[in-house]
């Protein structure tokens, strides 16, 4: 087998193998999990840069938590709604408190 051969096969398999780890990569709960957690973040801070920062939120297996203290029940329900429509939401707990 030619030098040149056997570097264009090395290349292939290593290309191969970068796949494999990525996707690997995203078939794993907790990158699915960060994934979310970010684009939350971003949504709520798209929306009320303001209030929306004053919300902590986590992600546990889909699953999206919410709490913290914000003015009205309006931005409450928003920001449940946001959240929700989040891709892979699987739910939401909206355990935001209402304090005007």
């Amino acid at each position: 087998m030619s030098r040149a051969l056997r570097a264009v096969a090395l290349a292939v398999l290593l290309v191969l193998a970068g796949c494999q780890a990525i996707e690997d990569l995203k078939s794993n709960p907790k990158f699915e999990d960060a994934k979310i957690l970010a684009t939350v973040k971003a949504q709520l801070a798209r929306e009320d840069r303001s209030t929306m920062q004053e919300i902590d939120v986590n992600v546990d297996d889909g699953i999206v938590k919410l709490k913290g203290n914000i003015s009205s029940a309006d931005k409450k329900n928003k920001a449940g709604e946001i959240a929700a429509k989040v891709r892979g939401v699987k739910s939401v707990v909206n355990n935001i408190e209402v304090k005007p």
